[in-house]
């Protein structure tokens, strides 16, 4: 017994059979951004009679008992269309979700597809960091932006799990317009301790520096006193915790 679920406009019948490919989106994408264990990929796609740029985000599994347990969970696809959704009326930037398409067999998920809008030509906050004929006061000015955008994801009970600056996107025409995404991760918690905050935040490894010493350039620094103003100087300690406990090796 199969039981699909599908939400997002309408497309052709022959787009709806190729997207549940893995190989048909990665021959017809105009880039493909990633390719395992999901296939994230920028395509023309035909919804509702109006040819749009999308970006198709196409799960695969990590794990090998993923699939088996899948029966118990909401998909992948299911959960970051909620999560955009949220974030969205949070006021917080992310890609607007267009579609979603889960299809089960016997409780299994079989396909596991997201849809969203593109932002247009971009570059990742990690590489936009490391591009010498940026200064430091447009790096600071972006870090200002992902400080009050985690705060806001924070405050409102969200831990995105995967908080590294390459899923923020900056707009190759607008450094103004900054972008959060792939939302997979992402959880809702009805508390967040300050220890989960900064464990979250440390993934982000702004400065070499890792708090161990004081410098007027450091990021660290910066990003705190946007994210939290009034209590900066009080999450210093546990970020620099979490900052060295995140270098630890595993044993």
């Amino acid at each position: 017994m199969k039981k699909s679920s599908y939400i997002g406009p309408k497309l052709s019948r022959y787009q709806f059979e190729g997207l549940q490919n893995k190989g048909w989106i990665i021959e017809y994408a105009s880039e493909v951004y990633r390719r395992r264990p999901n296939v994230v990929a920028r395509l023309e796609l035909e919804l509702d009679s109006r040819f749009q740029q999308v970006v198709v985000k196409c799960y695969g599994w990590r794990k090998a008992r993923n699939p088996f347990i899948s029966p118990f969970f909401k998909s992948k696809a299911e959960k970051v269309w909620e999560t955009s959704h949220r974030l969205l009326e949070l006021g917080i930037p992310v890609p607007k979700p267009v579609a979603m398409y889960t299809q089960r067999q016997a409780g299994f998920v079989n396909h596991n597809i997201f849809i969203c809008e593109y932002v247009g030509e971009h570059q990742t906050g990690a590489r936009f960091l490391n591009s010498a004929p940026v200064s430091f006061p447009q790096k600071c000015e972006f870090i200002r932006k992902v400080a009050e955008i985690v705060a806001v994801v924070h405050r409102a009970g969200f831990l995105h799990h995967d908080l590294d600056l390459d899923n923020f996107l900056i707009a190759e025409n607008n450094h103004n317009a900054v972008f959060l995404v792939d939302l997979t991760l992402a959880k809702y918690h009805k508390r967040l301790s300050i220890k989960e905050r900064m464990q979250n935040i440390a993934r982000l490894n702004l400065c070499n520096c890792q708090l161990n010493y004081d410098h007027e350039d450091c990021l660290w620094l910066h990003f705190l006193l946007h994210y939290d103003s009034e209590n900066a100087n009080h999450l210093v300690a546990p970020l620099k915790r979490s900052l060295f406990t995140s270098q630890k090796p595993e044993n």
